[in-house]
C-alpha cells in the first residue's frame, strides 16, 4: 500500500476507511501488558488505545508518546510493529494529522538503523519523506523543538519543580522522536548525527532516573 497515491493527497473518506480496516491493529499493539514497562506507561498506552483513530491527531499523539516510552525501554519489536503498521497510513494533505504518523515512522527508522535491523530500516525507508518533497526546517534541525528537560538551567528549572516526575519523564521521553526525526533528515552543524546519538543516550538515562521510570526487572 502506497503512503501518497499517485494522484495526489487521499481523501477523507480513504483515510477513515483505512483507519477503520487498521485500527484494530494499533489496538493490539498497544497492548503492553506483557512487556515490562512501568505501571504508568502501561496507562499512556491503555489510553492511547482507547477509541483509536487515524483521524484524530490526539489519538496518534499518544501513540507517539508511548512509542517514545518503547524506545526508553528497548522494547523495539514492539516499536517497529508501531511503525511498520503505521507507515501506510494515507496523507490527506493534513500536517496536524499526518506529522505524529511522521515522528512514529522516523523513530521506527531510527532504532532501527541503531539496531542494525536492515529488514526494517528497508521496510520503513519509503515513507521516511512524505510527501516526497518533505524535509525538516532548519529550526527544527538546529534543535528548536527539543525540551532537554533535564538539562534545564537552575533558574528554568525551578520552574517546573512542583510538577510531578510523570510530567517530568514525559517531556523527557518526547524528545526522542525529535531527535529520531532530527536524525532521519540529515542533522545540521549544530546537532550533527553523532550529537543526536549521544542525546538519545543521555535522554534514556535521564527517564530511567527519574523515580518510578526505572527499568523494570520484568513484565
Amino acid at each position: 500500500m502506497s503512503a501518497e497515491p499517485a494522484s495526489g493527497w487521499a481523501t477523507k473518506q480513504e483515510l477513515r476507511a483505512f483507519s477503520d480496516a487498521v485500527a484494530p491493529e494499533i489496538v493490539e499493539l498497544l497492548d503492553t501488558s506483557g512487556l515490562a514497562l512501568p505501571r504508568r506507561v502501561h496507562q499512556y498506552a491503555k489510553t492511547a488505545a482507547r477509541s483509536f483513530s487515524f483521524t484524530r491527531e490526539v489519538k496518534l499523539s499518544e501513540v507517539v508518546s508511548v512509542v517514545a516510552f518503547l524506545a526508553v525501554y528497548g522494547e523495539h519489536e514492539r516499536l517497529f510493529a508501531l511503525a511498520r503498521t503505521v507507515a501506510h497510513v494515507p496523507h490527506t494533505g493534513n500536517e496536524t494529522v499526518y506529522e505524529p504518523a511522521r515522528l512514529i515512522v522516523h523513530t521506527g527508522y531510527y532504532f532501527a538503523g541503531q539496531q542494525a535491523n536492515d529488514a526494517v530500516t528497508a521496510e520503513l525507508a519509503p515513507y521516511r519523506f512524505v510527501p516526497a518533497d518533505f524535509w525538516r526546517p532548519p529550526g527544527y534541525l538546529a534543535g528548536e523543538h527539543l525540551r532537554r528537560q533535564f538539562e534545564l538551567a537552575p533558574d528554568e528549572a525551578a520552574k517546573y519543580a512542583s510538577h510531578p516526575v510523570w510530567y517530568h519523564a514525559g517531556i523527557s521521553a518526547g524528545d526522542l522522536p525529535v531527535l529520531a526525526s532530527m536524525h532521519v533528515c540529515g542533522g545540521s552543524s549544530t546537532w550533527p548525527l553523532e550529537r543526536i546519538d549521544a542525546q538519545v543516550a543521555k535522554t534514556i538515562a535521564a527517564v530511567h532516573a527519574y523515580r518510578g521510570f526505572e527499568p523494570p526487572a520484568g513484565p
